[in-house]
């Protein structure tokens, strides 16, 4: 695939059209499922939070993910043409294993505590 420096150098006809469709993409694909809306609409219904720390938590949120996409996009770039997908994409899908088999661990374990705590 070629650089989106090269395709603009080139004087491609629809080549300006690149960043904007992948703002709008990126902007289009956050409102799929899946995206912590659901936890966010429930901490501000929980906090009873106003429509002003609405709007805050998803400027943070849309902040946030949005940077740390960036760093990975950025690390990858940087990084990624040392590597072959092949011998690394094993590895990479154990640690997202693990990552997501401790974080459901962590999270049922907090969740016994809390029982306890409340029953007790």
């Amino acid at each position: 695939m070629a650089q989106l420096s090269d395709l603009l150098q080139q004087g491609g006809g629809n080549a300006w059209l690149f960043v904007p469709s992948a703002i709008l993409f990126g902007a289009l694909h956050g409102l799929e499922p899946g995206h912590s809306k659901t936890m966010m609409a429930a901490f501000i219904i929980a906090v009873r939070g106003t429509i002003t720390q609405a709007i805050l938590l998803g400027l943070a949120a849309t902040v946030s993910r949005t940077a740390v996409v960036w760093g990975v996009a950025l690390v990858g770039m940087r990084l990624g043409s040392q590597w072959s997908a092949e011998t690394t994409e094993p590895y990479f899908q154990v640690a997202s294993a693990v990552l997501i088999i401790c974080v459901g661990l962590y999270v049922g374990w907090r969740g016994i505590v809390a029982l306890v705590a409340v029953a007790g």
